[in-house]
Parts: structure tokens; C-alpha cells; sequence
């Protein structure tokens, strides 16, 4: 059991759920490679039955549903299974199997020479030994094949089978292996088949061994687990610490963010904010500050990780409080600036934006603070703009704007108008090949998506950076931040 390069993610969970989760991931990869076993096999059934009967029937029928549940299953598998629930429909699929195949075998239309046993033979117990148990129309007869007096024993072997290709406990063996043998005894009863000692007992010898390596493998697999969590937990107890207090500083610094979606007056807000780590550098906002005016800010720290977002935290506090007073991105951003240059000596530096849209005007005020330029989308035309004028990170020097400049910018923005900020998250998201998404594709999209609106920008830019990167891990942290006028 190879588990040496990836046993830190389980060393977070208690015991039993990690031993779980081992199970379940290879669950899912074993079942998609069963599915198409399954596959395979039913489709060379149809192909038998086909050539074989050359009619309708309906052993046909259910091997043709059969096949279209796992092709299904195949086509949409991330979709369907998870690691949630791919223990529950694995004892679906095995149950719906064991029970397609005996109804396929029961209703399998009889040979032309099996047709000439009278009913007085089969009364007499002949020992060609078809039983005749129903006649459909157009000739498709229920019959069992009862000269094999362990017909439905060898599902009890199916089920060993299964036992020993999937990763189950020792309770789900037990399970299926009292499924296995009861759904064969009803079998043998509804269908009158026999049981005997030289037909059926191999089978059943067989499918019992089955059973027992896979309790004995289960039992021996589970204790190295055991072991290996034991000595890798007492190894790395500090590191196990830091790591769920840095998931928990996550999940402080992401609850610290507004709501993703949001609708102020004529205002729709969308937005998304993932960190590349367990702490990010990249934070966003948006207020109300007046009837008519609602501000939005969006900013990127230098590097991410606990000193990111012990900046940012800061930061987040200082915007509430300086908002109170005064509302002029400009002098907002002078603030912060020297906020930053005051409590912290590290050459650190933030990139940011602050825009005021003031729905009584019909304007919007922004001043960029070395951050990525943003983007504004007419509603009228569909136009995108550029807006470049920016000032100096904050941070970076004791000003944000720059001698002899003023970088404030203010444009219309009118209804059905679209503004959109984002971080370097965005266009530096990075293909296998090493090369980055960048401001031309980001572009492309925009003007390719125009008329959509807020949320679907959003949600489709970020699977439209996911289908370039092919959804390889992200080094940055990435935020964007849409506003809609309707």
C-alpha cells in the first residue's frame, strides 16, 4: 500500500474517517474501470443475443437498458460519483447486476430444439432438464436451465469477485456476501432450481474463499493504515497543528468577505475569492455609503500566507473605519497607504482599487493604486474599455500618486453598464506548458460575453481560465469582483 507521498492529507481527519477516505478514493478510480468491464462484457451479450436469436426479446430488451445505465454512468461520472456516495452505488450497481443478469438468464429465449420437450416430459423430470416457465408473443419464452443444477450459485462467486477488486470493510464484505447468497436462494426457489452436492458446492467453496482473503486482506490492510497513521501523526504533530490552525485562519479570513452575490439599488454584485494557500493576499468589499452611492474595493498583497493576511486584516479594519470619515478614493487610499508604511516593516506592498458609483450622477469615481487595469463594459454599445491610469502601489512609496500627476479617474456609468476588477490571479493562471492566460484572453472574453450578465461573466471567466490551466493547481491567488447597473 503506496501511501508514503500522500499521507499528510489524511493525518487532518481522525482515524476512521481517513481510513474511509483511503477507501473511497480508490473506490473511485476501481469503479470507472469496472464500469467499463461492465461494459464491455454486455455489449458482447447484445451481440450474442443478436446473432444467436435474430428476433426481438426481451433478454435484449434489458441488456440494451443495462448498457445505456452504465454508458450513463461512464459519460458522467464526475458528475454522478463523489467520494460522498461511491460506497452507496457501488452496492447499487452490484445488486441492479446480480439482478439483470439472472432475469436475462431467465427470460433468454429457448434453442428451437429445447421447443420440442413436452410438458408431459418436463412433468416426468426428463433429463434434457428445461423447464418451460412462460410464453410471451412473438415467440419469447421464460425458461430456466435447470441441467446445471448450480444456476444461480455461481452469483455467490460474482459477488466474491467484487468483494476482492473494490476496497471495502469488513461490514460491507459480510453485507454483500449475505446479499449474494440470498439473492441466489430466492432465485433457486422462484425458478425451481436444485441444488447438488457435485454441481453447486465448487461454486460455493469457491465464492466462500472469496470471502474470507477479502476479510483477511481488508483486516491486514486497515491495520497497516492504522500503523502508518499512528507513526506519521506522532512524526508530524506540530506540523498537523499549524496546518489546522491555518485552516481555520482560512476560514475566518474567507467568512471576513461579503456575500458572493448581491443586489444594492440598481446594483448587481457577483464575486469570487480563491486562495492559492490555506491564507490569501487577495481580499474585496463593497459598501453602501449613502442613498446613491455604493463603493467597491479590491486589493492583492505582495506574496500570500499568514503575513498576507495578517496585512489584509488590517487593512479590511482600516477601510471600515476610514470610510466613516471620508469617502474620496484618493484620500481613502492615501490613508491606507500610510497606514501600511507605518505598521509594518517588511517591503511589503499592496495593489489595489477603490471606485464610488454614484447612481444619482450616473458616475463612477476610481483611483488605482498600481493595480491591474480595470474594465468597463457598455451597456449601449457593448464596447470594452481599458482604464489605465493608475498610481503607485500602496506601500510602495509615502504617496499613491505619483508628482506632477492626477491619476483619479471618472467616467459615466450608465444602465446596463458592467465594471469589472480582478486580481493577477486572473491573467497569470498558468497552462502545464508554462504559459499564462493573460489580458488578451481575459479581453477576448469579455468582448466574446458582452451581454451576459454579472454572475455568468463571472462564473464563465473562471471555468474559461480552468479549461486553459486544464485545472492544474493555482500559484496565486485569484478575485473577481463584477458590478452590473440594471
Amino acid at each position: 500500500m503506496e501511501l508514503i507521498e500522500t499521507f499528510d492529507k489524511y493525518l487532518t481527519l481522525p482515524r476512521e474517517a481517513a481510513y474511509n477516505q483511503y477507501l473511497d478514493e480508490r473506490n473511485l478510480k476501481i469503479f470507472r474501470v469496472m464500469l467499463i468491464i461492465f461494459e464491455f462484457l454486455f455489449g458482447i451479450a447484445l451481440i450474442v443475443n443478436i446473432a444467436d436469436q435474430q428476433t426481438f426479446n426481451a433478454a435484449l430488451v434489458l441488456t440494451i437498458v443495462n448498457l445505456i445505465i452504465i454508458s450513463i454512468g461512464i459519460a458522467f461520472y464526475k458528475r454522478i460519483f463523489s467520494l460522498l456516495n461511491i460506497r452507496r452505488y457501488i452496492f447499487i450497481f452490484l445488486i441492479m447486476q446480480l439482478f439483470m443478469t439472472i432475469t436475462i438468464n431467465v427470460v433468454y429465449p429457448e434453442d428451437e430444439d429445447d421447443k420440442e420437450v413436452t410438458s408431459e416430459q418436463v412433468d416426468k423430470g426428463d433429463s434434457r432438464g428445461k423447464q418451460k416457465v412462460d410464453t410471451l408473443a412473438r415467440g419469447v419464452t421464460f425458461s430456466m436451465d435447470t441441467d446445471r443444477d448450480d444456476a444461480f450459485v455461481q452469483y455467490i462467486v460474482f459477488f466474491g469477485i467484487m468483494v476482492l477488486i473494490f476496497k471495502l470493510s469488513r461490514t460491507e464484505i459480510i453485507q454483500l456476501f449475505v446479499i449474494a447468497v440470498g439473492g441466489s436462494l430466492v432465485a433457486m426457489l422462484l425458478y425451481n432450481s436444485k441444488f447438488t452436492m457435485s454441481a453447486g458446492l465448487p461454486n460455493l467453496i469457491t465464492a466462500f474463499m472469496f470471502f474470507i482473503i477479502a476479510i483477511t486482506s481488508e483486516r491486514k490492510r486497515q491495520k497497516k493504515f492504522f500503523e502508518q497513521y499512528n507513526v506519521y501523526q506522532a512524526k508530524n504533530y506540530e506540523n498537523i497543528r499549524m496546518k489546522k490552525e491555518l485552516n481555520y485562519a482560512r476560514e475566518i479570513q474567507l467568512s471576513m468577505l461579503p456575500k458572493n452575490d448581491a443586489v444594492i439599488g440598481e446594483l448587481e454584485i457577483s464575486a469570487i475569492s480563491v486562495p492559492a494557500s490555506e491564507v490569501g493576499g487577495d481580499y474585496f468589499d463593497y459598501f453602501k455609503i449613502s442613498d446613491h452611492e455604493v463603493g467597491f474595493f479590491i486589493c492583492d498583497v505582495s506574496g500570500h500566507g499568514v503575513a498576507s493576511g495578517l496585512l489584509l486584516s488590517g487593512l479590511r479594519s482600516c477601510m471600515h473605519l476610514i470610510l466613516e470619515e471620508n469617502t474620496n478614493p484618493k484620500l481613502v487610499l492615501e490613508k491606507l497607504n500610510r497606514m501600511i508604511r507605518k505598521t509594518q516593516s517588511r517591503k511589503m506592498f499592496v495593489t489595489a482599487i477603490f471606485a464610488i458609483i454614484d447612481l444619482e450622477k450616473n458616475k463612477c469615481m476610481l483611483f488605482n493604486a498600481g493595480h491591474l487595469p480595470p474594465y468597463k463594459i457598455s451597456g449601449e454599445s457593448k464596447e470594452i474599455f481599458k482604464i489605465k491610469k493608475h498610481g503607485l502601489a500602496l506601500g510602495a512609496m509615502n504617496t499613491v500618486e505619483k508628482e506632477g500627476t492626477a491619476n483619479e479617474v471618472l467616467f459615466d456609468f450608465n444602465k446596463g453598464d458592467k465594471l469589472i476588477l480582478y486580481t493577477d490571479g486572473v491573467n497569470e493562471a498558468m497552462n502545464a506548458s508554462k504559459s499564462e492566460y493573460g489580458l488578451d484572453n481575459l479581453e477576448l472574453f469579455l468582448n466574446n460575453n458582452a451581454d451576459r450578465k454579472s454572475n455568468e461573466l463571472v462564473n464563465g471567466l473562471i471555468e474559461d481560465v480552468k479549461k486553459f490551466t486544464n485545472n492544474s493547481v493555482s500559484r496565486d491567488d485569484l478575485t473577481l469582483l463584477i458590478i452590473q447597473r440594471n
